[in-house]
Order: C-alpha cells, then structure tokens, then sequence
C-alpha cells in the first residue's frame, strides 16, 4: 500500500510540462512513421543518403519545421500519458503494416508484369528464330529445287549390260 502511494506521489512530481509547440497526436504519428522509415532505410542505404546530403533526423525536422528539442519534449510529453503514446504507437504499426502491405502488393504486380514481359519476348524471340528458320528452308528448298533442275539436266544411269548370257540364263 505504502509503495502504491509512493509511486502515484513520485508519478505527479516527475510529470513533464507541456511543450510550447504541442504536436498534435496526428503529427506525431506522421512524425514517428517517417523517422522509422528513415532509420530502416538508412541500415542499407546510409552512404547514398549521406552522399546526397539527406541525414535522416535533420530531414525529418525539416519536413515539420521542428528541431530536435521539440521532438524530444513532445516525446517526453506523450510518453508520461501512456494511454496516448500508446495509441500514436498503435497507428503508427497499422500505418506501416498498411504501407508493407501496399509495397507487397505493388511488388506483386510489378513482378507479374515483367512476367509477361519476359513472356512477351520470348515469344517474339521465338518468332524472329522461326521466322529466320522459314527463311533458311525458303532458301534450303530453293537450292534443293536448283540441285534437282540439274540432276534432272544429267542422263540418268543406266544399268550395265552383261557381257555373257549366263547371267541372263540365271534369271
């Protein structure tokens, strides 16, 4: 009983005052889903980031027109509340499952895509080949015909007469 006292009496004195610039909880759903996304961006891609200028805090800050401080306040104000925090923390999941959920989705599509793409092309690779093999038998079927004109121009081979009568008798 006396520890319940104490922690509601301590919970009271250590409550954090309200910042000059209060977020809204909207803003601080906004503000959190954009800083994860930069921090799960920045884990593969933090040299291009940097490379570009693009350091993810400052950009973030930049995007609300707030500074660092009033981030941290708000955070600490909302955190105290916890029934909040805890709902900006609830929308800022469904948010991002939501958003995993569209980029699966687009993935899906872009990958069926290109298989049909790549169907495409192989059917018009197929094509070009069979069209090019119809050329060659056009042209292997015009030598043919060619050969067969001069066979046709040659005397045709006649068998050879038997130089003695035995082999006729033997017929």
């Amino acid at each position: 009983m006396i520890s319940g006292v104490l922690m509601v009496s301590c919970y009271t004195f250590n409550k954090p005052d309200k910042p000059k610039h209060l977020l809204s909880k909207k803003e601080m759903v906004n503000i959190i889903i954009d800083l994860k996304l930069m921090a799960s961006s920045n884990g593969s891609n933090r040299k291009i980031l940097e490379d570009n200028g693009v350091y993810s805090d400052d950009y973030i800050y930049k995007k609300y027109h707030i500074d660092s401080l009033t981030f941290a306040s708000n955070n600490a104000y909302y955190s105290f509340y916890i029934n909040d925090y805890e709902a900006i923390y609830n929308k800022v999941k469904d948010s991002l499952e939501a958003l995993n959920e569209f980029y699966k989705e687009l993935e899906k599509e872009e990958l069926k895509e290109k298989r049909k793409q790549d169907s495409i092309s192989k059917i018009r690779k197929k094509d070009s080949i069979n069209a090019l093999m119809v050329k060659d038998s056009v042209a292997l079927r015009a030598t043919q015909d060619s050969i067969r004109k001069l066979k046709l121009n040659r005397p045709e081979p006649r068998l050879i007469e038997p130089v003695s009568d035995k082999a006729a008798q033997s017929r």
